[in-house]
């Protein structure tokens, strides 16, 4: 072997060969997803079957307070579900990008018409997964024609405080504050939430 050919072989071998960058590259790749997929929190679900109404067992809903966002996007209002006692509260837990959230939207549209000014409040939480932004919430507004009121949860801890794990989930909330019932998806029916806010504002 020559000279030259014997420093050649020596130079490839300072080198990582195409095959090890690519793996390297593979690697690299697939601990920074690693990374970022444990950072962020976990995305609710789409619920699409019903799943029973049940009693959470809580005597009295957390309170929380969230900005305001309308059709045009954030005020700078905020809003405190606690500002609402007295009345009864219809809340629901939503996604932008959830078709049943946006299937279900004429249902929640034909009873706000029915109870809206029957001293019930109305309340839309958004929140943040699937990088949802207040921008896509009042985009929603926009889309559906909603009149209620929505408020954007950025950091998803609302939800966490609720258990909620799919949307849309809803929870009627009596007049001295405590959670009468929450539904899932598909279980919360025009004639059941019809019922139950008749019983609940009687």
């Amino acid at each position: 072997m020559s000279s030259r050919t014997k420093a050649s072989g020596k130079q490839r071998k300072k080198g990582f060969s195409r095959g090890e960058k690519i793996i390297g590259l593979v690697i690299l790749v697939v601990a920074i997803w690693a990374v970022y997929s444990f950072s962020q929190p976990p995305s609710p679900s789409t619920t699409t079957t019903s799943t029973g109404t049940t009693a959470t067992g809580v005597s009295v809903a957390p309170d929380f307070t969230l900005p305001v966002v309308t059709r045009d996007g954030l005020t700078g209002q905020r809003i405190s579900l606690s500002s609402f006692r007295g009345k009864v509260v219809f809340l629901e837990f939503m996604e932008p990008w959830c078709h049943v959230c946006q299937d279900m939207a004429p249902m929640l549209d034909r009873l706000y018409a029915q109870y809206g000014a029957q001293n019930v409040v109305f309340l839309a939480v958004a929140g943040p997964w699937n990088s949802a932004t207040a921008d896509d919430a009042a985009k929603f507004i926009r889309d559906y024609g909603t009149a209620w009121t929505f408020v954007y949860d950025s950091s998803g801890t609302t939800f966490t405080t609720y258990g909620v794990s799919a949307t849309p989930t809803f929870f009627l909330i009596a007049k001295n504050g405590s959670i009468d019932t929450r539904y899932e998806g598909t279980n919360a029916t025009f004639e059941i939430l019809v019922t139950d806010l008749t019983r609940l504002n009687g």
